[in-house]
């Protein structure tokens, strides 16, 4: 395929709007100064991903490989950083196997007077039986 031809990909999904998934796309879906909806989406995509489809669908180098491989590890890295940043986690005390179960989180917020329950929230449903089925793909 020449590398000027697009490639058309359509991705459909419809959870229930309350679902982890609903959640997602929600926010994923909004209008944002910082990220663009497509950067959301391909971003953690190809950190994840992107070394596994050049491995499969080019004929790139083994060194090659190895540097996209590193990259998506750099990126993810940095997303750990950012979430540890972001909610607080940089005490190590949230270190945790992969199949190992959390407790469903209290929806917190932060405010002048430190953190509260927020109560302007929906019900969320309970996400255990997907979060089993994704431990057992790690």
């Amino acid at each position: 395929m020449p590398t000027s031809a697009q490639f058309n990909f359509i991705f459909r999904h419809q959870p229930k709007r309350n679902s982890k998934y609903g959640i997602l796309l929600t926010y994923i879906n909004q209008d944002g100064a910082d990220l663009t909806r497509c950067d959301r989406m391909l971003q953690p995509v190809a950190a994840f991903w992107l070394p596994f489809a050049y491995q499969n669908c080019t004929d790139a180098s083994p060194s090659e490989l190895q540097q996209l491989a590193r990259s998506a590890v750099y990126q993810l890295k940095l997303h750990i950083h950012y979430l540890e940043n972001s909610f607080g986690l940089n005490d190590g005390s949230i270190a945790l196997e992969p199949t190992q179960k959390l407790e469903k989180p209290s929806l917190l917020e932060m405010s002048s007077n430190g953190w509260h329950e927020r109560e302007d929230l929906p019900e969320m449903e309970d996400f255990s039986d997907e979060d089993d089925i994704l431990s057992q793909l790690v």
